[in-house]
């Protein structure tokens, strides 16, 4: 069973696909603390990932995005910590030992780095308009509320913490 439980952990998480500035979450809050923290901990590469492809397709706005997703990380400092801690510490409880969490939480890496590399093929085929256009409006967003986590996935957020 616990095998089973990380397989679906990490088809959550390598399921999730919300990007952008003014994208709505694809995912539904589920009421399941393993898939609501999944999305969550997705956010933060989301926006990551739209960062990075801004500044690849047009380097001049580096600085700008690069303060606004900085600023953006410092306020979600905490929370970020707290569900690294989350995931690991679900990794580790159905990790037979040391050797078992190491490979499991490889896996679970493993399925980050494909989320965040879909979202970046996603992004790159959107029109070259759109793209421009979410990344002229992702540093107000990255300053703005409707960025924090909390914020964007109140049901997620209430799932894994018990409050809004």
């Amino acid at each position: 069973m616990p095998k089973q439980w990380l397989v679906y952990m990490l088809c959550i998480l390598s399921g999730l696909v919300s990007f952008g500035a003014n994208a709505q979450p694809v995912s539904q809050a589920t009421g399941d603390y393993a898939a609501d923290l999944s999305t969550l901990y997705a956010e933060r590469y989301s926006l990551q990932v739209l960062k990075d492809v801004c500044i690849g397709a047009q380097p001049r706005t580096r600085a700008a995005l690069q303060k606004a997703y900085d600023e953006w990380r410092e306020r979600h400092e905490d929370l970020i910590e707290d569900l690294d801690a989350r995931f690991s510490a679900m990794i580790k409880r159905v990790s037979a030992d040391q050797k078992d969490y190491s490979r499991n939480y490889g896996k679970y890496q493993g399925a980050v780095m494909r989320l965040r590399q879909e979202q970046k093929d996603d992004l790159l085929a959107l029109p070259r308009e759109e793209l421009l256009k979410q990344c002229k409006e992702l540093p107000g967003h990255l300053r703005s509320t409707q960025s924090d986590i909390p914020v964007k996935y109140p049901d997620e957020f209430k799932t894994v913490y018990g409050k809004k």
